[in-house]
């Protein structure tokens, strides 16, 4: 599969709420944050979203002071405003940016949009990433999250974005 190029949309400001892991992923605990017993998809009744919100996301943040490929990822709905937060759960925002959006065909290909993403922010002359750790020390994904979004045709097309937020470099 070649590297797609992305498209480049204003997004956000969205408050969401979800649940929260925290380490590397290495036995497939993403996937069971989601589905597993007790799972995320079956609390989605708990979250109080704003209408015609029908979307989720998946939102990938460095953890200040960690190393070695930990990060955090928040399986997470839009919230309303006034939604209250579920035991058991977290809430974070989405600062409203410029992304770079990047298409997976299916969910079976998320890595690879995921690496074509991060290639794609290392080349670029026009582009700088919110998250340039590795470039610059420069990380901002508290209030400029990269996050998977999973669009209410999801279920029928498999198709799902990754967006990474941006800015012109200075």
């Amino acid at each position: 599969m070649s590297r797609n190029e992305p498209e480049i949309v204003e997004f956000g400001p969205y408050r969401v709420i979800g649940m929260r892991y925290a380490g590397k992923n290495e036995h497939g605990e993403i996937p069971a944050l989601w589905h597993g017993e007790g799972g995320f998809v079956f609390r989605f009744s708990e979250i109080k979203t704003p209408p015609g919100a029908d979307m989720s996301f998946g939102l990938c943040r460095c953890l200040p002071g960690a190393t070695d490929g930990f990060f955090e990822y928040i399986a997470a709905l839009p919230a309303a405003c006034d939604a209250p937060i579920p035991d058991g759960m977290v809430e974070a925002k989405i600062g409203k940016a410029t992304y770079a959006v990047f298409t997976s065909p299916t969910l079976a290909d998320i890595f690879q949009a995921w690496q074509d993403a991060m290639k794609w922010c290392e080349e670029q002359s026009e582009w700088q990433c919110y998250c340039d750790v590795a470039n610059t020390g420069i990380c901002e994904c508290a209030k400029y999250p990269s996050f998977e979004l999973y669009p209410a045709d999801f279920g029928e097309t498999n198709r799902l974005y990754v967006y990474i937020p941006i800015r012109p470099k200075r």
